[in-house]
């Protein structure tokens, strides 16, 4: 089906004329069930018994001129909602875009949302979703938008905007009768967010969405802490007495209020304390100690991850530890997982083998790099991007970043990325001409050039095609990459978004570094950005240790990470959606009792590095 809109200063029987043209190809029946929730198109009224078919309302409203016109076909796109002829409704609503009837433009947004949602026109939603206010919306449908908006916004998983339509729909009157479900929606996204982004929904935020996000709040800094978080849920229901009672909110809440977390009187830390690895234990060891600093109710044993296994049971028996914690090298995890007689709730400091099944009462947390191509690949989803292009620098773990994000990419429905990689810096300019096509747009001046008089001058054309690029390379890589991208992209061509991974992440940049990197997107931990919830600690941990390289950073933040979510495993176990905020990332447990971080964005932006929020 082809649109055509008319633009007419006011329509009149332009715009009739127009719709149909259009619905001349517009074949009757439903394309794509409306989202859960009120019945689609209800109209203010009640329907009657005999509704008049909305193709029939639809010639009707050639009867008509001007206003009346429009409000006639309104009202034949309603009903073509309810008939589920969605193409007829989509016709109708694109066309009354155009409307100069404020009152009309107001009343087609919600059938407009409700025809691009089941005619999947993800572009148009989102655009939609971005550019409406709720004053451009009809009083009476404002509730019911929200709803379907929050719906959509939560499938993408754009998290930070679902949960501020959900926020805005709990300030209307009949939101909570009309969707039962509101509640529970709305908890899900807000345990998605990072701290961060629970604080952007605090500006100009009412008491009521203040209510809800406290709620978040204190559900993140209590967890583990049974007495603590009730105390604070207690103390929480006298300030918003306006909010839901206990047995009215959330499952998950409920179940996180009544649930009882591990608790370990001692736990025991298996780290390689001799060896090469022993500035890497030390590094983990220092975390986990920072974060025991506070508790005198948990003993911790350091016990060496290099002995025999039998031994190994030995100590932490002799111990008297309830909880483990490690061992932090592959080989040393895959050892204790041959045990058979292992029996402590384990938390191992690296990734599972799918060659182990599954056991309740293990979990597996690591600074996996596969987690930010997998993050990286569901931005670009959130973002309509069709084209992108990976390149890596071709050492292991960039390869194997790359080939996350191909496989994320496709399982979300797109064709295989286009791929390259580089192994050197030579390599890497080369590969970048060839990428954006700069080389054969240069080779068709130089031929244009022989063949006329006088030469011709003119500058190269880049490819047009690309929606992004992301670069997984090192910091050095890096700062050659983008200054080079930019000299090539035409300056006539869109703005190329370049993204990357921490691995281009470097805290020792110098000003003419920075002013290269401008407009770079990358992911990182919100440790490394120094982010609101970590600034005390980071200065403490700069006074002690100022010349700790960027590698034993990061193990000192997964070292307070794990001891902090010791007290929240069981509570992770049993509520899937619950997050734990740490300082390594949101962490969030997987049926398989892996522990999968989702970062923090940044930008270099005006010769700065700026935290930013992305869907």
């Amino acid at each position: 089906m082809v649109l055509r809109i008319v633009t007419s200063s006011k329509l009149k029987p332009l715009l009739f004329i127009g719709l149909c043209t259009v619905l001349a190809g517009c074949a009757q029946g439903p394309v794509k069930p409306p989202l859960s929730g009120q019945p689609a198109g209800a109209d203010r009224t009640e329907q009657p018994a005999q509704a008049i078919p909305a193709r029939q309302l639809f010639r009707l409203a050639a009867n008509y001129q001007a206003e009346p016109q429009h409000y006639h076909l309104l009202k034949a796109a309603r009903q073509a909602i309810v008939e589920q002829d969605y193409l007829l409704a989509l016709a109708i609503s694109e066309n009354l875009k155009q409307s100069p009837y404020p009152l009309i433009q107001r009343q087609n947004k919600l059938v407009l949302l409700q025809a691009y949602l089941a005619t999947e026109q993800q572009n148009s939603l989102l655009q939609l979703l971005d550019n409406t206010a709720l004053s451009d919306i009809d009083p009476t449908d404002i509730t019911e938008f929200l709803w379907l908006s929050s719906q959509y916004l939560t499938q993408q998983q754009r998290y930070l905007a679902a949960s501020r339509s959900l926020l805005q729909l709990a300030q209307q009157a009949d939101a909570v009768q009309r969707y039962p479900q509101h509640s529970d929606m709305l908890w899900q996204n807000l345990s998605a967010l990072s701290d961060g982004q629970l604080e952007t929904l605090r500006v100009g935020a009412g008491q009521t969405t203040n209510g809800w996000l406290n709620l978040a709040t204190l559900s993140r800094r209590y967890i583990g802490q049974p007495q603590a978080l009730q105390q604070a849920f207690t103390d929480w229901q006298r300030r918003y007495p306006m909010l839901p009672r206990a047995e009215q909110l959330p499952q998950a809440v409920q179940q996180l209020l009544s649930l009882t977390p591990y608790q370990p009187q001692r736990i025991a830390v298996l780290l390689p304390l001799q060896g090469q690895f022993r500035q890497h234990a030390q590094a983990v060891q220092y975390g986990i100690l920072a974060a025991a600093g506070n508790s005198s109710t948990t003993g911790l044993v350091f016990i060496d991850s290099q002995l025999p296994g039998d031994e190994l049971q030995r100590q932490i028996e002799q111990a008297q530890a309830s909880f483990v914690i490690g061992p932090l090298l592959k080989d040393q995890v895959d050892a204790v997982n041959r045990l058979t007689e292992w029996r402590w709730p384990t938390l191992f400091l690296n990734t599972r083998d799918s060659n182990y099944s599954v056991k309740p009462e293990q979990f597996y947390f690591a600074l996996s790099m596969e987690d930010e191509a997998a993050q990286m690949a569901a931005l670009f989803q959130q973002k309509n991007y069709r084209r992108p292009v990976v390149i890596s620098s071709a050492n292991n773990i960039s390869v194997r970043m790359q080939q996350r994000f191909a496989a994320h990419w496709q399982e979300l429905g797109n064709s295989a990325p286009e791929q390259h990689r580089f192994n050197s810096k030579e390599e890497l300019e080369s590969l970048i001409s060839r990428v954006l096509e700069t080389d054969r747009s240069r080779e068709r001046v130089k031929q244009i050039s022989s063949l006329i008089t006088p030469k011709l001058e003119a500058d190269p054309h880049s490819r047009l095609d690309i929606d992004a690029i992301y670069l997984i390379a090192d910091p050095v890589q890096t700062r050659l990459f983008k200054p080079f991208i930019d000299v090539s992209v035409s300056q006539t061509a869109p703005r190329l978004p370049v993204y990357a991974s921490s691995r281009s992440h470097s805290t020792g940049l110098d000003s003419t570094d920075l002013r290269d990197l401008n407009g770079l997107t990358f992911t990182e931990m919100p440790w490394m950005l120094g982010e609101q919830n970590s600034v005390a600690l980071r200065s403490t941990y700069q006074q002690l240790f100022p010349e700790q390289d960027e590698t034993l950073q990061r193990l000192f933040a997964m070292g307070y990470d794990a001891y902090n979510l010791v007290g929240s495993l069981r509570q992770q176990q049993q509520l899937p959606a619950t997050v734990f905020p740490g300082l390594t990332g949101q962490l969030r447990l997987e049926s398989n009792g892996s522990i999968v971080r989702r970062l923090s964005w940044a930008s270099y932006r005006n010769n700065r590095l700026l935290p930013i929020q992305e869907p």
